[in-house]
């Protein structure tokens, strides 16, 4: 009878110890996603772009620029 506690305690023990170590795997595998998130994000507020190309309600597009001086001007796509 003896065997068989010790058998369930280090059943027990070793089934505490893999719930640990998933834990901890999540833990680490979510805060590699969030900082890899935030990375992403943080190079895409970094992208300059010469164009922006807008989509007005009724569906024309249209390219906005800006000039050296900071005059912002527009244009139908493709003209």
């Amino acid at each position: 009878m003896n065997n068989t506690w010790e058998w369930i305690n280090y059943l027990a023990y070793d089934l505490k110890r893999l719930a640990n170590e998933s834990q901890m795997n999540y833990q680490q595998v979510h805060a590699y996603i969030d900082g890899h998130d935030k990375e992403t994000l943080n190079k895409a507020s970094e992208i300059v772009h010469d164009s922006v190309k807008l989509k007005s309600p009724n569906g024309t597009i249209y390219e906005i620029t800006i000039g050296d001086d900071g005059t912002i001007s527009k244009k139908k796509a493709g003209e």
